[in-house]
């Protein structure tokens, strides 16, 4: 049917569950933006799966992603998760997007550590931000990182 599908758009389609999808093994991009999911799931098969945007949902855990190794982008913002959690095996990561979320632990950021290409990370409007050593402490956390919310770093 559509295995050779590539990219997959679907927002704002009012989705409330990622159900159907073993068989898109070769899709590279799936976008489910602002619909109506809380939880990450039915990702196991899309092995090959190198962008993921799933923010502006109703999301509370960062999980499901064992299989998703490839993942290059990982945008959750606008959800409500808690933790960075579940994602230290996501070494190909260069974007990671969080921003508008409820992660407050900075002991968080230890699970992005093993993305040695992290280029950019959103945290910003997350508890986090509130510390006066924001930017600071994701610098020493995630040395790679050259971009921190719209910002470039500045050595």
């Amino acid at each position: 049917m559509l295995r050779e599908l590539d990219s997959l758009f679907l927002g704002k389609n009012k989705i409330t569950k990622l159900q159907n999808m073993d068989t898109l093994t070769n899709l590279t991009v799936l976008s489910v933006q602002s619909n109506r999911l809380l939880k990450i799931e039915g990702l196991q098969n899309l092995v090959n799966l190198r962008e993921l945007y799933l923010s502006d949902n109703g999301i509370q855990v960062l999980e499901g992603l064992e299989n998703n190794t490839k993942l290059t982008t990982l945008d959750v913002a606008s959800n409500r998760i808690k933790r960075i959690q579940n994602i230290k095996h996501l070494t190909e990561l260069q974007e990671f997007w969080m921003n508008d979320n409820l992660v407050e632990n900075w002991a968080d950021l230890e699970e992005l550590s093993c993305a040695k290409s992290l280029q950019t990370v959103y945290l910003e409007r997350n508890p986090l931000q509130k510390d006066n050593q924001y930017r600071r402490k994701i610098m020493l956390a995630l040395p790679s990182v050259r971009q921190i919310d719209a910002t470039f770093v500045r050595f």
